[in-house]
């Protein structure tokens, strides 16, 4: 009669952000997305027996399951008033990795890592897992949502004892393919080989390219006009999500440039020319240098400008060194009128001031380049909470500081 009562749900995220990892230190309370530590193993104590282990059956998912994952996470990811925010597809390759690690039934991060010619060499990962019969996903997709009411956009800060982690990668902006899997497990148990659950269904989502990258300085997304300044320079946009996928307008390739500082439309590749002095897909951005390491005199350590083939991000950091855009230091912000796509909302203001993120009253209402990678700090915490179920939530945050390293 007990588990008529009883309804045990597990959420668990990781947010991986390079390829290398020069240093590795472990912490249970110096990140304020850390909840508080508590052994899982004094708290689920049952050892898996020989006959105990280990039955476990794949529940392969339909395409109809396949695209209730992909819509649930855009129509969220619509939500959060993005200029940059990618859709999401399914990726048959994430989808495969997220089978292979769910097949061991084993509760905690694994195979994150692909070398050769993986479509991505680290993927970030969620897991959920739950003791019902079934798993309803749009329930597990919003659980991860819902730690946005504990998330602070400005500071890039949880609430203490509280995790975020979940929220910040499935809004990561220019995270664009998911893929899932399901697993029966009988029974679930932890790395140490102690039971979490006698009986589970295991769900575990990766995401491509992973999100957090250097998540204490970097917001998940930037807020701003819809498709305003995607990615792929271009403003093909739908359902307010930037659309990777149209070269010309189209069902769901409508065109929300915005092109401001005197930029040149063109409607018909929903893309702007900008004017010197200024880059970006709304030209709003100044063109110049964003680090002192660009192009450097003689004998001073940098980033010479063969850098710029050599690694991509080079460019988000030298513009004229890379000659991404010509420079005008006598260019006047504003001197022109901002130009608007056929998909554009021209009435859009930009709010006046930040306030923290809260949740939305109703359930139902975004590979990377190793050379970046310089040192890891790896977080781990586990909390464990009754509130008429039983609450068990691991999280484990990996954050990258970037690029010299490997320069």
């Amino acid at each position: 009669m007990m588990s008529n009562y009883i309804l045990p749900i597990v959420v668990i995220t990781l947010l991986i952000v390079g390829d290398s990892v020069v240093t590795q230190n472990v912490s249970q309370t110096s990140n304020s997305n850390a909840a508080t530590p508590v052994n899982l193993s004094d708290v689920v104590r049952h050892s898996v027996s020989p006959r105990h282990r280990r039955e476990t059956q794949p529940m392969p998912l339909s395409a109809k399951q396949e695209k209730e994952i992909v819509d649930h996470h855009n129509f969220l990811r619509a939500l959060e008033g993005s200029s940059n925010m990618e859709r999401l597809t399914w990726n048959e390759f994430l989808a495969s990795t997220a089978e292979s690690l769910a097949a061991k039934c084993r509760w905690g991060h694994g195979e994150i890592h692909h070398g050769g010619n993986a479509r991505y060499k680290v993927v970030g990962q969620n897991l959920y897992a739950g003791t019902e019969s079934a798993i309803d996903l749009t329930s597990a997709i919003q659980a991860w949502y819902d730690e946005k009411q504990d998330y602070t956009y400005d500071t890039m800060k949880c609430v203490p004892g509280k995790m975020c982690g979940h929220y910040t990668q499935l809004v990561w902006a220019t995270t664009r393919e998911v893929g899932c899997a399901l697993q029966q497990c009988e029974p679930l148990v932890d790395k140490t080989g102690h039971v979490v659950f006698s009986k589970a269904l295991y769900l575990v989502c990766n995401y491509g390219p992973p999100g957090n990258v250097n998540p204490d300085t970097t917001r998940p997304f930037i807020k701003g006009q819809w498709c305003s300044n995607c990615r792929s320079g271009a403003g093909w946009c739908k359902d307010k999500l930037c659309n990777r996928e149209c070269s010309s307008p189209g069902e769901d390739c409508s065109c929300a440039m915005v092109c401001r500082n005197c930029a040149e439309p063109n409607e018909s590749t929903c893309r702007c020319k900008c004017a010197s002095g200024w880059h970006g897909p709304d030209c709003s951005e100044r063109c110049a240098d964003k680090d002192e390491k660009c192009d450097p005199s003689p004998g001073i350590p940098g980033w010479p400008p063969y850098f710029c083939d050599k690694h991509e991000y080079i460019k988000e950091y030298c513009l004229v060194m890379c000659k991404m855009c010509t420079p005008n230091p006598d260019a006047v912000e504003g001197q022109c009128p901002t130009v608007y796509g056929s998909a554009a909302d021209s009435t859009w203001v930009a709010p006046t001031s930040s306030v923290r993120s809260t949740s939305t009253s109703s359930v139902y209402e975004p590979a990377t380049d190793s050379t970046r990678s310089a040192s890891t700090s790896l977080m781990k915490s586990y909390h464990v909470m009754m509130m008429m179920m039983f609450v068990m939530i691991t999280t484990i945050t990996v954050s990258i500081s970037n690029r010299d390293a490997a320069l």
